[in-house]
């Protein structure tokens, strides 16, 4: 079952969808029927872009802890002083 993308020529919205025989194709914002089809990149997975989405995702994950620390650090500061 392929699944295309597509971008509205009518408010520029862009959307996938699945394409099946009787398949009306139409933008699902405004319901317009003049559509481009997009070329799709295709979704690679090799070791390096898996290692680099690793090594981002503890790097965002370093900084949330950070975030939450110092935000719990606050939350308890200004408990102990009402306390």
């Amino acid at each position: 079952m392929p699944i295309y993308e597509y971008s509205c020529n009518a408010c520029s919205d862009s959307f996938e969808i699945l394409v099946l025989v009787n398949t009306t194709l139409e933008c699902p914002s405004c319901a317009s029927r003049d559509l481009e089809r997009l070329i799709s990149s295709p979704s690679v997975h090799s070791e390096g872009t898996h290692r680099m989405a690793m090594r981002a995702a503890k790097k965002r994950d370093r900084a949330l802890a950070t975030d939450r620390a110092i935000e719990q650090r606050k939350y308890e500061e200004s408990h102990d002083r009402h306390g």
